[in-house]
């Protein structure tokens, strides 16, 4: 690839990363689903990041704060601030585990259970779309693809 291209790749990448701050189309389309305005105000206030751990935890009935750096890949400071605004949200609950009292459990509130579902609608969505664009390659186009932007994310400076 020649130096315009990777400029041109390099660009592109960018440009997806930084639209969830600037133009963040999918918590749109988030808001257009949902009635409840104190829902969709909770909503507004939920970054990426508060997302994924809400994913995360909707994957069971309750999670172990302690796994959740490990299950995520975000460190234990982020996931503590944001399990404070969850609970401070009302979209998910700490509380100490019967077995283990120094154990923190977490699981989500039905808001919380909505806003996972309201994920997932949103994933399948996406998935659909990007399904139509990657008709127009083969299999071992997007392999290579999968590949360029795994190397390109394992560059370290």
């Amino acid at each position: 690839m020649r130096t315009t291209e990777i400029s041109q790749l390099m660009t592109e990448l960018n440009r997806f990363i930084t639209q969830d701050g600037v133009d963040d189309r999918e918590k749109e389309w988030a808001l257009r689903q949902l009635d409840d305005p104190q829902l969709q105000a909770k909503v507004k206030l939920l970054s990426t990041t508060d997302i994924k751990i809400i994913a995360q935890l909707a994957q069971s009935e309750a999670c172990h704060a302690k796994s959740l750096p490990r299950l995520t890949g975000l460190s234990q400071a982020t996931i503590s601030r944001c399990l404070t605004k969850l609970a401070k949200l009302a979209l998910a609950t700490k509380f100490r585990d019967l077995k283990n009292n120094k154990e923190i459990l977490v699981r989500l509130t039905d808001s919380g259970q909505q806003v996972a579902g309201l994920h997932r609608q949103l994933d399948a969505e996406i998935a659909k779309r990007a399904q139509v664009i990657a008709a127009d390659y083969t299999a071992a186009e997007l392999a290579r693809f999968v590949s360029l932007m795994h190397r390109i994310s394992e560059i370290k400076l």
